[in-house]
This record gives structure tokens, sequence and C-alpha cells, in this order.
């Protein structure tokens, strides 16, 4: 018989084997998934003797890492912001970056004494920004959109298991949004050039929807598209706030000067140092 601690082993060989560097984690994470148990439990109990089904599905998920399937797919779910959300290939998975554009909005809705106002999000995907923005404040009013009908029904879900209440709308960019006040706009659209699709790892390319990476030679195009009509659903004041692709601010601040400009655009910049953020106030 097989035991846990074997199985791990082997499983962590393969990958690495196969050029995943972080193996040994990665075996970890999918062995904590199938046996519901956390790491540190994984290694106490690492002489308990395992089942063929279990090595069955181990070997299964194993395949599918090393063919490229993302491990938050594998696994169907990823934490966000210390919240497990459920992750499958509707939308794309929440990335570190998003986790930063939300902890810089919590600061502003603070600072802007917003508890209590209304947030509209554009382009939700799997719901990470809404959800996390509602569990923060209960008391804000959120809608989301998405164009995605599918994205919506995993955000849908999401929302639901973490016992949060969201306005989701199917929604290309706000044409099919109410027009209304609200206090704070905020998009992770698309925003990866096409030039730089190239650079992108098969693991996005092969599994995650291309219709949340790719958005036209510049990346720009919906972040573009977003500011010429977003002025009369934003609050006077209020605060627009977008993930953005690193080389984007010069042309957020010519699309801010055309279309709302009276706005101050303030960049600000992720963990690594890239230009990744564009704050509005209205």
């Amino acid at each position: 018989m097989t035991t846990l601690n074997e199985l791990l082993r082997s499983s962590a060989a393969r990958l690495q084997e196969a050029g995943y560097v972080h193996g040994q984690r990665e075996a970890e994470i999918i062995l904590g998934h199938l046996t519901n148990l956390d790491t540190a439990k994984l290694f106490t109990r690492g002489e308990d003797e395992v089942n063929q089904l279990l090595v069955d599905k181990t070997q299964t998920a194993i395949e599918e890492r090393i063919k490229g399937r993302p491990i938050a797919y594998i696994v169907g779910s990823q934490q966000f912001l210390g919240w497990l959300l459920k992750t499958d290939e509707r939308a794309l998975i929440p990335r570190p970056e998003t986790e930063q554009l939300v902890e810089f909005l919590v600061k502003e809705i603070r600072e802007r004494r917003l508890e209590h106002g209304r947030i509209l999000e554009v382009g939700t995907g799997a719901g990470p920004i809404a959800i996390a923005l509602k569990k923060y404040f209960p008391a804000l009013k959120i809608t989301a959109t998405d164009i995605s009908a599918d994205a919506l029904e995993l955000a849908e879900d999401n929302a639901r298991t973490l016992g949060v209440e969201i306005e989701f709308i199917e929604s290309d960019l706000l044409h099919n949004v109410k027009k209304a006040r609200y206090d704070v706009v905020v998009a992770n659209l698309p925003y990866v050039p096409q030039e730089r699709l190239a650079f992108v790892s098969d693991e996005i390319l092969d599994w995650e929807p291309m219709v949340a990476v790719e958005a036209s030679e510049d990346g720009f195009a919906y972040i573009a598209k977003l500011l010429e009509v977003v002025r009369p659903y934003i609050a006077s004041p209020g605060l627009i706030a977008l993930e953005m692709w690193h080389t984007h601010g010069p042309l957020v601040q010519a699309a801010v000067a055309s279309h709302l400009p009276s706005a101050e655009v303030e960049i600000k910049q992720d963990l690594a140092g890239y230009d990744r953020f564009a704050f509005l106030a209205t």
C-alpha cells in the first residue's frame, strides 16, 4: 500500500521533472484539496495508507497540471485577501495585483467616509473586487457588471457562498446599467497589448478566458471606452479606480483630459514597482 508521504513525494517529483520549480508546494496544494487536509496535517499523517481512488485522482490532477492547467482551476478555488473564491474556466483567476487594488480602495473609502456609499464595478469576473469590498464594508451598495453571463454566474455563486448581497448585471461595459451617480467606479478590464501576448504564459493563453485578457493593439481599448461613457455614472466628488498595463499612464491622462477634464489623476505602483493603477478623483 502507498502512504500519503509516498504519494506526496512521487507527485512532487513528477511536477519538478516536468519543469515546475514549485512542484513540492503544488503537490501539497493538490493533495490538500483531495484529502481536505492542510499542509501540517499532510505531514503529521504522512504514514497513513491511502486508497487507490485517491492515488488515481492525484495522478489525474498531476497530469492536468503537467499539461499546464492552472492550480486554481484544478482545485477549484483561489484565496483572495483571505476569502476563498470558487474558480474555473469561466473567469480569470484573481491576481495579487488586484488584491493590491482593493487594498488601495479600502483606504480611499475610509478616508472619504464612503462606508455607506454606492460602488459600481465594471468587469467583475469571478467577483473578487466586489465581494472583498462588501466584506470590508457591509453597508456599501454594490453593483457589479460583466459581459460574460458565465462569469456572472460564477460571481453570483461566490457571493452566495460568502454571504454578501451584490447586484449583478450582464452588460458590455455600462450598456445595461441604469444611469445613477456612484461614489466609486472600479474596473479591472482586459489590458494586455496584442504584441505582449507572445510573452504571456501558455498557462494563461491556453486555459484562461481570453476575453478577460486581450484588449486591442495597445491594450487600452476597454479602458478608453469606459472613460468615454463613465461621466454620467460618477458622483462629484467621486473616485474612479483602474487596474492597467504599466505603460497606460499617459493614455489615461489623455483620456481623462478629453472626457473628464476636471478630474485629478494619480498613478500608483504595484508591488513590483510598475505603474499599475490609476485613481481619478472627480
